[in-house]
């Protein structure tokens, strides 16, 4: 690693942002410089460089300052995991880019006579993961939800699809096919207990408290109750119940 300092202006000019914003990172505990020396000038080095990097990663997935500065100054902080991280998290955009592009100079060709579609190319691109919308509903802009966009990227599409289907699987197996099931009969809770571990290997790392608080949103929110109520009325407030008796039972 290089042994070179930079001064605060030299690093802003580097990094393409104000000496202020800098000043501000070292108020909130967020970029430390190395030394400030007797006459107040703040130094940095290399190592500076790579955690202001780090920070402009996390604001490119719109994540608050209190949150980067809870993840990069974690004990357990990994930079090289962080940053492959990062480059599949923007792999993963660039695809997609890449397929809306195609999606568009086919919708212009078949406008213009130059060109066919079929009914679902009109929608080529187009990423709508419930999954990662519920990540960000329940948690917002936290590590949890980062968690789940960086294993959601992770995945190919057709890895996507298949645990796409596996969650819904899993979900229409929780509300029950019977109309006289209980929550606290062995197969719906086999099936809460399916999703539990399901959740937690695709996507983010949850304990029983999370996931009782899910299924509360579930039922709070419309745009989530509607995917278990569509299954069959008060489905949402059954797998609710169901899951608040699976916690009641595994602490």
């Amino acid at each position: 690693m290089s042994d070179s300092t930079y001064t605060i202006k030299q690093i802003a000019d580097m990094a393409g942002v104000t000496t202020r914003t800098i000043r501000y990172y070292d108020q909130i505990d967020l970029l430390k410089p190395v030394e400030i020396r007797a006459n107040g000038y703040r130094t940095y080095d290399q190592s500076s460089l790579l955690k202001l990097q780090q920070i402009m990663f996390f604001r490119e997935l719109d994540l608050p300052l209190e949150d980067i500065r809870s993840i990069i100054n974690r004990p357990d902080f990994d930079m090289v995991d962080a940053l492959n991280k990062h480059r599949l998290s923007l792999q993963t955009q660039q695809n997609r880019l890449q397929r809306l592009l195609r999606t568009l100079d086919q919708t212009i060709d078949s406008l213009t006579g130059t060109g066919r579609m079929g009914e679902k190319d009109y929608f080529e691109g187009f990423d709508h993961s419930e999954y990662e919308e519920e990540a960000r509903a329940r948690w917002g802009n936290t590590s949890q939800y980062v968690e789940s966009q960086q294993k959601w990227a992770s995945y190919s599409p057709q890895q996507q699809e298949d645990i796409k289907a596996q969650g819904n699987q899993l979900i229409s197996r929780m509300v029950g096919a019977d109309a006289g099931a209980a929550p606290e009969d062995a197969d719906i809770q086999q099936a809460v207990g399916e999703y539990f571990d399901y959740l937690n290997r695709y996507f983010y790392t949850l304990d029983l408290k999370i996931f009782r608080n899910l299924a509360d949103m579930w039922v709070a929110d419309p745009r989530f109750a509607a995917n278990y109520d569509r299954i069959r009325p008060g489905g949402a407030a059954f797998v609710r119940e169901a899951v608040h008796y699976y916690c009641n039972h595994h602490t």
